[in-house]
């Protein structure tokens, strides 16, 4: 049997640690905290501002810090992803508005102050997102597997994990199958492309800054009259 090197010894701990904290946070914390907002009542406590944005923050802040503690690498974009992160944007912002124009001209009489708060909120749940399956999982996973196969893995984990599954249960039950197959191929689609984005830069906060910006237009677009 081949001896780990130090390196290797050390980058699997680190791995064990993420994939932990990353079951903490995508079971127990998401159930508790961030459940499906489409499958909520709509008095729910979860549409309470500005009790969501500083829940959203709290959690992004606690997984930036522990991001920054034991890979920070991944808090990285180099310069030359510069334009990837711009073009990032320039594709997600437009898309995710068009998506949700019509519920987005819809908000134009809404608060001003509630807009924002639900868009930055919607921000912070798509960069902890990226940081829990690019970052913490992903990492995790490719400590132990070739990089195709650890892709494939996060991606599978991203589709059946409850950051979706729960809705895609809920469809299933009302025999809506077609919607169903649509967002599982939307689902499976965005995770390739957050992790193409993830492997030129070496970085989660990469797709974490794009996947945060469609979230923002998502959830600002939906929620703010709630």
């Amino acid at each position: 049997m081949t001896e780990l090197s130090p390196s290797q010894t050390k980058s699997v701990s680190t791995g064990s640690l993420l994939l932990v904290l990353f079951l903490i946070y995508e079971l127990p914390v998401r159930l508790l905290l961030q459940p499906d907002p489409w499958l909520l009542e709509p008095g729910h406590w979860y549409f309470s501002q500005p009790l969501r944005l500083i829940t959203e923050y709290a959690l992004l802040i606690s997984m930036l810090l522990i991001t920054f503690r034991f890979v920070p690498s991944l808090l990285k974009v180099p310069r030359h992803c510069y334009p990837h992160l711009v073009i990032g944007m320039l594709i997600c912002i437009p898309l995710f508005a068009v998506l949700e124009w019509r519920q987005l001209n819809a908000r134009l009489d809404a608060p001003v102050y509630l807009f924002l708060m639900w868009l930055l909120s919607g921000f912070a749940i798509g960069m902890g997102q990226e940081l829990l399956y690019r970052g913490w999982l992903f990492t995790s996973l490719r400590a132990r597997m070739s990089s195709g196969w650890a892709s494939a893995v996060t991606t599978l984990i991203f589709v059946l994990a409850p950051l979706h599954s729960v809705r895609l249960w809920d469809y299933s039950l009302q025999g809506e199958f077609t919607i169903v197959l649509i967002l599982i191929s939307i689902y499976i689609g965005v995770s390739y492309a957050f992790q193409w984005l993830r492997d030129v830069s070496q970085s989660a906060l990469l797709p974490g800054l794009v996947h945060g910006a469609g979230n923002a237009i998502t959830w600002a677009a939906v929620f703010t009259t709630v």
